[in-house]
């Protein structure tokens, strides 16, 4: 399952299964909060739904990123303490 929510302009999607970890790798710092993250569990249809229509995306976990880069709305991503991470900006 995939949590998402929308901040104004903003969706918010992750595992489900992340939400409230955190992860730490050097400096970094990966804080997956429910107060940001958690809101509605979708599945991937419906997920790939929302990322086709948002702009501002923040998006956490193999499971949401396998499926943002299945539909070709991200290609690169980052790692965090071993959690995959990908932000973007459609213009």
């Amino acid at each position: 399952m995939i949590s998402v929510k929308r901040h104004g302009g903003v969706l918010a999607a992750c595992d489900a299964s992340l939400l409230g970890k955190k992860f730490e790798e050097n400096e970094l710092v990966l804080d997956i909060k429910k107060s940001f993250y958690g809101g509605q569990l979708i599945e991937e249809k419906e997920l790939t739904e929302l990322l086709l229509t948002a702009t501002n995306i923040n998006l956490v976990g193999e499971q949401t990123i396998r499926i943002a880069k299945k539909k070709g709305i991200v290609s690169q991503t980052g790692k965090i303490g071993g959690i995959p991470y990908a932000m973007i900006f459609k213009v």
